[in-house]
């Protein structure tokens, strides 16, 4: 059977790859001076971006059981044979090696480390924990969260220990809770099906979700503290202020009321949520870059 770009397209969850490489290349921009169009901005985008493609195609490839079961999953190229197992690896080894040959020739050594980290504690650690124990959602936040420690380590390892940069790491790793619970409660019926391991306890999740209020909420407010211009940090910190409470607190309280019900609610928050914060993070990248551009 011929392979078609949209196989290519569904193995590899393109847009979602795309998304996860944007991560890494936010957190380069913010941390760094590249320009937009070198080749090592090239390359970490892509880098990253092949990469994310590989994870996903391997994901396939080990969950394709599962994956039959799902009614949200069960048209991915290998569970209805467009694709064989076989084929799907040598895909995703050839996304791997993609990245590998990208950033071995142009970004430092750890950038190279950590993106290889991010791909095998993905499948190694967090795939293998879906089947075996709940714990595997809080895992599969950090490993998430990761990409923004990959973008800093592609313009230096005095980039690691920016304030503005573990603000990024804390915000995913807390946004991802709340983002994945509205995915689960949506689906849980299909992830039960499919025998994942997943917490079922709504009152556990809302836990969960509260103390990641927390985390957002200083996650937020230190990379506030380290945009450059002190309008942008106040606009900030009101934004902040308004998204916390509309698009996170009130979610988890609408949660707790009917969990399946308001599980696309918090889905749905969880994006605007995002999006208001990488909105401003842009506009702090935007603004340091017109000023340098300036003062040359």
């Amino acid at each position: 059977m011929k392979i078609t770009i949209a196989d290519l397209k569904n193995l590899s969850k393109f847009s979602l790859a795309s998304g996860n490489a944007v991560i890494p290349f936010i957190s380069f921009l913010y941390l760094g001076d590249d320009n937009l169009f070198s080749l090592k901005s090239f390359s970490v985008f892509s880098g990253s971006l092949f990469m994310a493609m590989a994870s996903q195609a391997f994901n396939q490839v080990i969950e394709w059981k599962q994956d039959k079961l799902m009614t949200r999953t069960c048209n991915r190229p290998i569970p209805i044979q467009r694709l064989t197992r076989l084929q799907g690896g040598l895909i995703g080894f050839a996304f791997y090696a993609a990245s590998n040959v990208l950033m071995y020739n142009c970004l430092p050594t750890n950038a190279l480390a950590i993106n290889n980290l991010i791909f095998f504690s993905y499948l190694g650690i967090y795939t293998t924990l879906k089947t075996r124990s709940p714990i595997n959602t809080l895992i599969g936040a950090v490993i998430g969260a990761l990409p923004v420690v990959l973008g800093a380590a592609c313009v230096s390892n005095d980039s690691l220990y920016n304030l503005g940069m573990w603000g990024n790491f804390g915000f995913m790793f807390s946004w991802q809770i709340n983002h994945f619970y509205g995915i689960y409660w949506k689906y849980q019926k299909d992830y039960l099906r499919a025998g994942f391991k997943m917490i079922n306890d709504s009152a556990v999740a809302s836990r969960h979700m509260k103390m990641c209020l927390a985390i957002n909420g200083l996650s937020w407010f230190g990379t506030a503290s380290q945009h450059s211009q002190p309008e942008l940090k106040f606009i900030s910190c009101i934004s902040g202020l308004l998204s916390l409470y509309f698009w996170n607190y009130r979610a988890i309280k609408l949660f707790e009321v009917d969990p399946s019900k308001n599980a696309n609610y918090l889905k749905k928050a969880s994006y605007n949520f995002f999006l208001v914060y990488y909105t401003l993070l842009l506009m702090d990248i935007g603004i340091k870059r017109y000023q340098k551009q300036q003062n040359h």
